[in-house]
């Protein structure tokens, strides 16, 4: 996630520093300095500061020693970015073209890379075509895991479950960043330790994300004010119209109260008093009693992502038959407004079945074909990139289209697979000709429809998915109504022109 603050002061989500130096060694303790301040003055603790200043150096070094032949005047940029869970510093230059993947290396042999491993909690890189390269290094923030902490979670045991009395009044209110132990507390409940989402077990840094304004939450509270239920909406980044409806869980003692839907109509009116557009929600498929709930409280069903979570991430005590595969979820949307008028330009492969989603969702839109004439490409293109690595997952979002899109998205899949990223998840703007003009060349690339996300790219986007050598198994989804299988089966039917048994066909 990227943040639009820092604890309760406020920072834009730019840059908190953007410096360009002339490749010398004798202007390097500058950029170390900037370094050593900025994140000092941003939270960073010293052994942290102190890591990711080697780390920095070790990677200018690299730039000012090889970018560039002798006698030739060359620069780079740094940039600092904060958000609230790490520090991000990207190098980047256009000097000689070097091998990036020694970075990505299990045992590198290199001293400087070995270094920048062990002062970073993750290096990345990517070759920028005629922009030449950059290397991104990330600093998390030292916070303590619940399970470190002073007071540990507690089970509950089957025989405690009915001790909650039905007479017991139980509230609904706005979660407080101050109560995320409890918080983590009742998703053990629920989860145990295979919620995909690692951040919810370190109290500290989803308070962060609290108070960011990334994240806002309805919690259900009993008469000791112990968080017994809990729904999220989760923002990407504070442009965004819609948010994620995640992280449900009640606390197993105060089941059957309905407290769900309670929780996801309150969530309903807070976004739509902050002047969001609506929700969407991923719903499991091991069961169908997510996805049920979902269509009780007016969500429409708008696709499916294929392999979506690791296979730890279950209920506990929830056995199945596939317990080695990844999971699928379907996609969900609700408005929480009246919907705006929009123009979509849709490619003619996926038209019928998107036509049918916006029907089914009762989503009018005006549909225009796209002209190969009217398209204009920047001359750069701009990918949003967030990555999960405790899921294997990434999640790009085309912000913009450049003439060098194509080489660009391939060279971010090669990046992502060399990670060991199973899945990847695009997301295209309908509202751009150049979507309806690109998608099949993006589809010779093995990425694949899932769905659309009203409203999640400043406007519609159509999503596609990418799997990295992951088995799947269509007989392992369960799905609740007649249109989702519809929908399901189209999905499969599209995975099936690329993959063969779940294992890429290149």
């Amino acid at each position: 996630m990227n943040p639009d603050a820092v604890g309760k002061e406020k920072v834009d989500k730019e840059t908190l520093a953007s410096l360009k130096f002339k490749a010398e060694l004798k202007l390097l303790p500058i950029v170390l300095k900037a370094v050593r301040d900025v994140t000092c003055r941003y939270g960073l603790d010293e052994d942290s500061v102190r890591d990711l200043e080697l780390a920095t150096e070790e990677a200018c070094h690299n730039v000012i020693e090889h970018a560039y032949e002798p006698g030739e005047e060359g620069y780079y940029k740094v940039k600092i970015h904060r958000e609230p869970t790490c520090f991000r510093i990207t190098v980047r230059d256009q000097g000689i073209p070097f091998n990036l993947n020694r970075l990505n290396e299990e045992e590198p042999s290199d001293i400087g890379v070995r270094l920048m491993r062990a002062c970073t909690d993750e290096i990345r890189s990517k070759y920028l075509g005629k922009r030449g390269k950059v290397v991104e290094l990330v600093k998390n923030f030292p916070f303590e895991s619940v399970n470190n902490m002073e007071k540990s979670p507690t089970k509950i045991q089957s025989s405690s479950l009915d001790l909650a009395p039905p007479s017991e009044i139980v509230t609904l209110r706005l979660m407080r960043s101050d109560e995320t132990v409890s918080l983590a507390r009742l998703i053990y409940r629920v989860y145990g330790y295979s919620y995909p989402h690692e951040d919810i077990y370190y109290p500290e840094k989803f308070a962060s994300l609290i108070e960011s304004g990334l994240v806002t939450s309805c919690v259900a509270v009993n008469e000791l004010d112990e968080i017994v239920g809990h729904l999220g909406v989760f923002l990407e980044t504070p442009a965004d119209h819609v948010g994620e409806s995640a992280l449900a869980a009640v606390d197993p003692r105060y089941r059957g109260r309905g407290l769900f839907p309670k929780m996801k109509k309150m969530m309903m009116e807070e976004v739509a008093s902050k002047g969001m557009l609506g929700l969407y929600s991923r719903a499991v498929t091991v069961h169908v009693a997510s996805q049920k709930s979902n269509v009780k409280m007016g969500a429409k069903e708008t696709g499916f992502v294929l392999a979506h979570s690791p296979p730890t991430a279950i209920f506990k005590k929830m056995k199945t038959e596939t317990a080695n595969i990844r999971r699928t979820v379907a996609l969900f949307y609700v408005p929480v407004v009246p919907d705006r008028e929009q123009t979509v330009f849709l490619p003619y492969s996926h038209k019928k079945t998107i036509n049918k989603i916006y029907k089914h969702a009762k989503i009018p839109r005006l549909f225009k074909k796209a002209n190969p004439g009217d398209v204009k490409l920047a001359p750069h293109s701009h990918i949003y990139s967030h990555v999960l690595p405790e899921m294997a997952s990434a999640f790009l979002r085309v912000n913009e289209y450049g003439v060098d899109f194509i080489d660009e998205l391939r060279l971010q899949v090669q990046d992502l697979s060399l990670r060991k990223i199973e899945l990847i998840v695009l997301d295209l703007p309908l509202k751009d000709p150049s979507t309806a003009i690109l998608c099949p060349e993006i589809e010779k690339l093995n990425f694949f429809f899932c769905g659309i996300m009203p409203e999640y790219l400043d406007g519609d986007s159509i999503r596609l998915q990418y799997l990295n050598n992951v088995a799947f198994d269509p007989e392992s989804v369960d799905v609740y109504s007649e249109f989702a299988w519809e929908i399901f089966n189209y999905v499969v039917g599209e995975w099936s022109k690329h993959y063969q048994n779940g294992n890429n066909k290149e």
